[in-house]
């Protein structure tokens, strides 16, 4: 399975890239946060689709 399906691995992503924005503004790194989960949940759907057969 990628990385993006294990919980683990993905919160130590998150917080790689919150560790980076310490000291821009709280807006800035909620708003690269938020596109950080998006595009992780569309990695996540698009191969729980894609190997929906397997499952």
């Amino acid at each position: 399975m990628p990385w993006y399906t294990n919980l683990v691995i993905t919160c130590k992503v998150l917080n790689r890239i919150a560790n980076r924005y310490e000291r821009s503004a709280l807006q800035d790194l909620k708003s690269v946060l938020d596109h950080a989960i998006e595009m992780i949940w569309k990695k996540q759907e698009h191969y729980y689709e894609s190997h929906q057969n397997k499952f």
